[in-house]
């Protein structure tokens, strides 16, 4: 009788939540990846852009990295467009897709724009970060070189995703992938460190997102091999959690067979968004150029997500 008290201790102990975790509600989970989160950044006012006409931009015709740009009142009047960089903001060659976080501060990472790289393909597996008050664009994590670069695509990270929920940067690199073997990483990152917090090996992906219209806080990717959405389940602090399973496809009568999802979001009613343009890990693919438009629908009784209408 004395042993009680500890083997009570014992099994409580592993009855509670991994790390210390508490579970998630389910409201709060339905919330993610749909509610409103994320903040202008204070350089934006402070440079004598008006915040809500002004955008950063990795695209503008003639200008290398990333652009703020304040976009005219009327469409029609195009001469009022104004543009800014910063000096930090083009010393690190093209950059890529960004996404913001609650605090206003952006994240970004080098792509390259047709055959003008601007930055040696070794130097491109990196994440930057843009203060929201100063406007200073640095380094925020430098992400793991590929072994060899023999046969590897010329690229490194193509998706790169803010979850306001569990405050984590998901970032996915393709640096080491061939066109025939798949050894691309999504990486779970803590913007204020940039230290890696997690990882997940052995997929390529062109976009990432995090939302829970599902009833389970999931990662959702976007596969570079083919047409197909794939998620896998995440813990509370935002870690990798379980398999990888397949959601739905892109490839249905009219589309192309390398058509791939290059942007994944949720709308207002939990109707999961979905941008394709074709991939096929040629340097003319790193720049979407027209895309096609996907929607899904999630039945909560079959737990399957249905595509409803791809333009």
């Amino acid at each position: 009788m004395k042993y009680f008290p500890i083997i009570l201790l014992l099994a409580a102990a592993f009855t509670l939540p991994s790390c210390g975790e508490k579970e998630m509600t389910a409201d709060e989970i339905k919330e993610i990846g749909m509610s409103p989160c994320r903040s202008s950044a204070p350089f934006i006012k402070a440079f004598g852009f008006d915040p809500t006409r002004s955008s950063l931009s990795t695209d503008e015709p003639g200008m290398m990295g990333v652009v703020l740009v304040e976009h005219p009142r009327k469409i029609a009047d195009s001469a009022s467009q104004r543009t800014y960089q910063d000096v930090s903001w083009n010393r690190n060659g093209w950059m890529g897709n960004t996404t913001t976080d609650m605090d206003g501060n952006i994240y970004t990472a080098p792509l390259p724009k047709a055959h003008e790289a601007g930055i040696p393909l070794t130097q491109m597996n990196k994440v930057f970060k843009i203060d929201s008050e100063t406007g200073n664009m640095e380094i925020l994590a430098e992400l793991p070189e590929p072994d060899s670069a023999a046969g590897v695509v010329p690229f490194a990270v193509l998706g790169i995703y803010y979850d306001c929920h569990g405050k984590k940067l998901y970032v996915s690199s393709v640096a080491g992938s061939t066109k025939n073997h798949e050894n691309g990483v999504i990486y779970v990152i803590d913007p204020v460190d940039g230290d890696i917090e997690d990882r997940l090996k052995g997929h390529d992906a062109a976009s990432v997102f995090v939302g829970g219209i599902t009833g389970e806080k999931r990662l959702y990717f976007g596969g570079l091999r083919s047409p197909d959405i794939y998620s896998v389940e995440l813990t509370r602090k935002g870690n990798f959690k379980g398999d990888v399973r397949t959601e739905g496809s892109l490839k249905h009568a009219g589309t192309s067979s390398t058509i791939r999802a290059r942007s994944i979001r949720f709308d207002e009613n939990g109707n999961m968004l979905v941008a394709g343009s074709p991939f096929n890990f040629s340097m003319t693919d790193a720049r979407v150029k027209s895309e096609t438009s996907f929607q899904f629908s999630y039945d909560k009784d079959k737990k399957k997500w249905t595509l409803v209408d791809g333009d």
